[in-house]
C-alpha cells in the first residue's frame, strides 16, 4: 500500500508541475506537500531495510546501497535537464564553464546557492527542478546511516520533537511548509527535512505489525484522503495551519494505516506498478514536460489544443518513459551495481 501512496504522490507533483508549464489553472495547489509525504515514507522505508544493519556497524554497505538507489535516476534527470537548458535561447549566452558547471553540480545532485547562475531560474537546481529534494533526501540519509548505531528511542523522540518545532516556526514565518527549493531560503530545506524522516524512521520503530479488518476501498479512500490534502484550498495564516496538519498529523496517519492494511493480488499489482513508477516518474517529468511545452509553442498556430489535453499527454508520456527507465536502465543498472558491492564485500571478509 505504501508504494501505491507512493506513485500517487508523485503523480500528483507531475500534476502540479504541468499545470505550471502548459498554463493551465493550478488542479492540486498544494501538491508541493508530497514532498514532505515522500520524506516521512522514506524514513520508514530506509530504517525498515537497513536499522538492523546500521546498528551491526554496516554503514559503508548502507551508504553504498543507498546511492546505489537514488543516484541512476539523478543522473538520467541531469542528461534530461542538461539537454532542454544546451537548446534554449537562454543558454547561447553563457560561457561553456557555467553550462559545465551546471551539469557537474545537476550530475552530482548538489545545490547552487548562488543566484541567476542559470539567468532567470532561482532554483538551487535549476537543470532539473525536482532534484532539490533529492538533494536533501540524501543529505538526511547520510545523517542517520552515521547517527542510527547510536540513536535510543529517547533521542529520536527528542529529534522528532524538537524538529517539528523548529518546522513549525519557520512555516509560519513563510505562512507555507514550501521552502527549501530556491537560492532565498534553500538553508531552511534541511529544517524541513529533518522532522518528516526521522517521525518515519519513529513510526517503523514503534508500530506493532497488526493488520486491520479495512474494507476493499480502503486503499482508495486513503489514496484519496492524501490528494485532498494537495488541493484543500486556505489563505494567509491558514495556510501554514492546514500544512503543519497536514504533515505532522495526516500524513502519519494515513502511512500508518497503509502500513496495517492487506490488499488483494490485483490491488497489490496496480500498487507495486504505481511503486515502481513513483521515484522515475519524481525524476525525471520535469525537463519531459519542458521538452513538450516547446511542441505546444510549435504547433499553437495551426493546432488549438486545450492546455489539459496538453497535461493528459504530459503526464502519459512521462509514465511511459518513467517505466521504460525502470525497466530498461535503472533496474538492471542497480542490480550489476548491487552484485558488483556484494562481490567485492565477500572478498573483504
Amino acid at each position: 500500500m505504501l508504494d501505491g501512496l507512493r506513485g500517487v504522490a508523485a503523480i500528483a507533483v507531475a500534476l502540479y508541475h504541468a499545470c505550471t508549464v502548459f498554463g493551465a489553472t493550478q488542479l492540486l495547489p498544494k501538491a508541493f506537500l508530497a514532498v514532505d509525504f515522500f520524506f516521512l515514507l522514506s524514513g520508514i522505508v530506509v530504517a525498515h531495510a537497513y536499522e538492523r544493519r546500521l546498528k551491526q556497524g554496516q554503514i559503508r554497505e548502507y551508504f553504498e546501497r543507498r546511492l546505489i538507489r537514488l543516484y541512476p535516476m539523478i543522473l538520467i534527470g541531469a542528461l534530461f535537464g542538461m539537454s532542454v537548458i544546451i537548446t534554449s535561447p537562454a543558454a547561447r549566452g553563457l560561457p561553456a564553464g557555467a553550462l559545465v558547471y551546471l551539469g557537474l553540480f545537476a550530475a552530482l545532485c548538489l545545490p547552487i546557492t548562488r543566484a541567476n547562475v542559470y539567468p532567470g531560474n532561482h532554483s538551487i537546481t535549476p537543470v532539473n527542478g525536482p532534484s532539490w529534494s533529492l538533494f536533501f533526501e540524501i543529505f538526511v540519509n547520510a545523517v542517520y546511516g552515521l547517527v542510527a548505531k547510536r540513536l535510543t528511542d529517547k533521542r529520536l523522540v527528542a529529534i522528532s520533537l524538537t524538529a517539528l518545532l523548529v518546522e513549525a516556526v519557520v512555516i509560519f514565518k513563510f505562512n507555507t511548509v514550501g521552502f527549501g527549493v530556491y537560492v532565498e531560503d534553500y538553508q531552511w530545506g534541511f529544517v524541513r527535512v529533518i522532522f518528516p524522516f526521522f517521525t518515519g524512521v519513529l513510526i517503523n520503530r514503534i508500530l506493532a505489525p497488526r493488520m486491520l479488518p479495512l474494507s476493499a476501498m480502503a486503499p482508495v479512500l486513503l489514496a484519496i484522503a492524501l490528494v485532498a490534502t494537495f488541493y484543500v484550498p486556505t489563505s494567509g495564516v491558514w495556510d501554514a495551519v492546514s500544512e503543519l496538519i497536514a504533515i505532522a498529523v495526516i500524513y502519519p496517519c494515513v502511512i500508518i494505516l497503509a502500513m496495517r492494511l492487506t490488499v488483494s493480488s490485483r490491488q497489490g499489482r496496480v500498487l507495486a506498478w504505481l511503486g515502481a513508477v513513483s521515484y522515475p516518474v519524481y525524476a525525471i517529468h520535469s525537463p519531459l514536460f519542458l521538452w513538450l511545452a516547446r511542441l505546444q509553442r510549435i504547433t499553437a498556430a495551426r493546432f488549438q489544443v486545450s492546455p489539459y489535453w496538453w497535461i493528459v499527454i504530459a503526464i502519459a508520456f512521462a509514465l511511459l518513459c518513467a517505466w521504460t527507465a525502470f525497466k530498461l536502465y535503472d533496474l538492471p543498472l542497480r542490480e550489476a551495481l548491487t552484485t558488483t558491492m556484494k562481490r567485492r564485500f565477500r572478498s573483504l571478509a
